[in-house]
């Protein structure tokens, strides 16, 4: 059993939301584990022996309310000070990553150096105070957390800036920035606007609206914007043609969601319906997003495995010029802490690669800000290192990103059963300051410069084009519902002029600075 000693103001904390909080193992992958705040103190009851770090939201000064975790910690009786250890996690990453990425032999800045050697002294200094006064090394390594974030959101923007470099130098992305569409939006007042600022489309297609009977569909809208797109000649991205996620599969199909032969069979039929439809007009394909989650099918670990293979293999035979992707939702994984029927996300790719799917490549979607599963708000460290475990598998990326661009409003589309726009912002997190059209901006470009400095990422889509009641992560559109710009869009549109790229010097590698340092 692991215990977390949790302080607020100075003393023993009477309250504490344990939003996302699940344990890690030493694989990385989450575990099972029942998690209860009482008396002050977070008590882990894990199925399994072995160490594990907890991972929970926490608010960070300066830095946001984001998703942290601790070291692997091992059992015993003594409960852990939880801010200590979040601290010790994040200065290990710090100079975990230094090493990783090399940074030491190309010298780090002065600003940069300096915030990595306050974050170690201020570990040391909690330390100290850990046996006499828990108190003050509880604020002492508050304190040290917040500047390790802020160091290491650093680091990560001054390493994409020196490998951003070294690709310019190189090759380019060919087609590095594109973004989607909902279709029921109207093709001829958004489409123009949009092809101007990217280079590829992002074209959703959804199961349950092209299909909500069963046996009849209703092709008029994606119809509508294929004949768009085919005249435009613009590189296209669809998909994903079959995602079982909660909102996307027509309800008749859950009749059968025990009868996995007649659900593949759906699922057969439905992709070869679509792939031979739109294979004139469809460069490449998100044949399927999300099987490893396996929320609400019933699915064992072959049946997953082998409507993937299904899938992309009926695909590629479909049309075999088209590129095949694959789509990683919830990337970090924190799913399979509750739902040992899913496949962890990085297992998930490994097996995909291992078994010989014939496919080309990944696409990671990358939501942040929503009170909703894999989500919640994470830092520019984690994104970076998240993407690096992707490096090995020989296979291109693309990463689809969003975040909002301030509280949602309450819905009115198919996603109205979510709780109020307040609450679900908030504990959704948000990056560096609540979310706002700035803030959406920045996250932007610098998740950008994040991704595309990776040599295996060949491009970055922003999930959505415009706010919508529809959108699966509301207010996250770079125009507003009244067909305004937002900041995002100039930012985007900036980025794809050729600002992405450092041409001259060094770049800026900092992020915005936290108030109060």
């Amino acid at each position: 059993m692991l215990k977390f000693r949790v302080y607020d103001g100075g003393g023993p904390a009477k309250r504490c939301a344990l939003v996302q909080a699940y344990l890690v193992g030493p694989d990385g992958n989450p575990v099972r584990a029942n998690i209860a705040f009482e008396n002050g103190l977070i008590v882990c009851e894990k199925r399994d022996a072995g160490s594990a770090a907890l991972a929970l939201q926490q608010l960070v000064e300066g830095c946001g309310r984001l998703v942290v975790q601790t070291c692997l910690l091992q059992d015993r009786p003594e409960p852990y000070l939880l801010s200590l250890e979040l601290a010790r996690h994040r200065v290990q990453l710090l100079y975990v990553k230094l090493e990783d990425w090399a940074m030491f032999d190309v010298g780090l800045p002065a600003a940069l150096a300096k915030r990595l050697e306050l974050a170690r002294r201020l570990f040391i200094k909690a330390l100290g105070y850990r046996g006499d006064d828990p108190a003050r090394c509880d604020k002492t390594a508050k304190r040290c957390l917040a500047v390790a974030i802020d160091a290491s959101e650093a680091l990560a923007l001054a390493h994409a800036d020196l490998l951003l470099s070294r690709r310019l130098a190189g090759v380019a992305p060919k087609h590095p920035i594109g973004c989607g569409m909902s279709i029921d939006q109207p093709v001829e007042r958004l489409g123009t606007g949009l092809l101007a600022n990217i280079d590829f489309f992002y074209l959703p297609i959804t199961w349950r609206d092209l299909a909500p009977e069963e046996g009849e569909y209703r092709w008029a809208l994606m119809d509508r914007w294929c004949a768009w797109l085919s005249q435009s000649r613009f590189p296209v991205i669809a998909g994903p043609v079959v995602s079982l996620q909660p909102g996307h599969v027509p309800d008749w199909v859950y009749l059968w969601e025990s009868d996995y032969e007649t659900v593949r069979d759906f699922i057969y039929e439905h992709t070869h319906q679509v792939a031979t439809r739109y294979k004139n007009v469809v460069t490449a394909w998100n044949v399927a997003s999300g099987l490893h989650v396996n929320t609400h099918f019933h699915f064992n670990f072959e049946q997953i495995m082998e409507l993937s293979r299904m899938t992309t293999m009926l695909v590629k035979k479909t049309q075999p010029a088209a590129r095949v992707l694959v789509e990683v939702c919830q990337p970090f994984g924190e799913y399979y802490a509750s739902n040992h029927r899913s496949i962890p996300p990085q297992l998930y790719a490994n097996l995909l690669v291992q078994n010989a799917i014939p496919f080309d490549g990944f696409i990671i979607k990358l939501l942040m800000g929503q009170d909703e599963p894999g989500q919640r708000a994470r830092d520019l460290t984690q994104i970076s290192h998240l993407l690096d475990q992707y490096a090995h598998l020989g296979k291109p990326c693309t990463v689809a990103i969003a975040a909002p661009s301030g509280p949602a409003p309450k819905q009115t589309g198919k996603h109205a059963d979510r709780r109020d726009a307040g609450k679900d912002n908030e504990a959704g997190g948000y990056w560096r300051k609540p979310w706002s059209q700035l803030v959406q901006s920045r996250w932007l470009e610098t998740v950008c410069r994040v991704a595309l400095s990776k040599p295996f990422v060949e491009s970055v889509a922003w999930y959505q084009w415009a706010d919508g009641p529809d959108a699966e992560l509301p207010m996250s559109g770079l125009i507003d519902a009244k067909k305004q710009p937002k900041a995002a869009l100039r930012k985007l549109a900036s980025l794809n002029s050729g600002k992405l790229w450092p041409r001259e010097g060094k770049g800026t590698a900092e992020p915005p600075a936290p108030e109060g340092r």
